[in-house]
């Protein structure tokens, strides 16, 4: 290993290092922020990179709050009373917004082709599903056909109340179980043809269903929630299968939808 050349001799360089040191020691404080700057700049920044990420992860995991109810509103749009919503209804389910979060996301679009958007959209909507971070799903009735028919939303009558199945049955949106168990059956088919389901029978007609099934209620008289977010066509509300905040969501059911309480309009006024 070979140092500078002092004296007509090459000194090696852990000698050159040790008399570099020992100048140091009576150097001046800016040659001696300089010399550190020089030897030692990228262990500095690598440590405040570290550092900084670090602290960010904590601030961020310290601050986060818990979402007290996610709704994904597909094709959704936002208007002005939408900025009030949220509160309107921690006030009525008695949540504390300083603990927790109520979430009403209107990013996810949903198309009939498969363009960008689409397509990011329903890879974080399965995502959040399969995580089962969604609460409630709301969509108009070609989205809650789509889903309905792929398993995604439960039975209201193993999530409602007697009384609010009563309640809110003329409100039901259904699905024919048999079609979807005869779906489900074709796809383990070689020769399964996506085309010969594509015909749905009226959501709104049990009549004509083997066995009809209520997955959905449409959203028609929830007058305050429909000033406040826009959808095109019938706007339906439908419940994941996987969801474990069942308190919550009958809490926003009935404020919803019911005429005498919070949903007429918001706040209750």
């Amino acid at each position: 290993m070979s140092g500078h050349t002092k004296g007509g001799k090459t000194m090696p360089v852990m000698d050159e290092f040790k008399e570099e040191r020992a100048a140091l020691k009576n150097g001046t404080l800016k040659e001696k922020l300089s010399y550190f700057w020089c030897y030692y700049k990228w262990h500095v920044v690598a440590a405040a990179a570290i550092i900084g990420f670090a602290v960010s992860m904590i601030v961020s995991i310290v601050t986060s709050k818990e979402n007290a109810l996610y709704v994904a509103i597909i094709n959704g749009v936002e208007l002005p009373p939408a900025a009030e919503y949220p509160a309107a209804f921690a006030e009525y389910a008695g949540i504390d917004l300083d603990t927790c979060d109520i979430m009403f996301d209107t990013t996810m679009r949903y198309g009939d082709s498969l363009d960008q958007d689409t397509i990011a959209s329903s890879q974080k909507l399965m995502t959040y599903l399969a995580a089962g971070e969604l609460d409630v799903f709301v969509g108009d009735e070609p989205v809650i056909n789509q889903y309905a028919y792929n398993d995604t939303f439960c039975d209201l009558r193993n999530i409602l109340t007697a009384e609010q199945l009563e309640r809110y049955e003329s409100c039901f949106y259904y699905l024919d179980q048999e079609l979807l168990d005869a779906l489900n059956e074709a796809k383990n088919s070689p020769d399964y043809d996506f085309g010969t389901f594509t015909t749905r029978p009226d959501p709104k007609d049990p009549e004509a269903m083997e066995n009809p099934v209520p997955v959905g209620l449409y959203l028609n008289t929830a007058s305050a929630f429909l000033e406040s977010y826009y959808i095109t066509g019938d706007a339906v509300l439908a419940i994941p299968v996987n969801n474990d905040n069942r308190e919550n969501t009958c809490k926003f059911i009935d404020f919803i939808l019911q005429p005498d309480g919070a949903a007429g309009t918001l706040g209750g006024q």
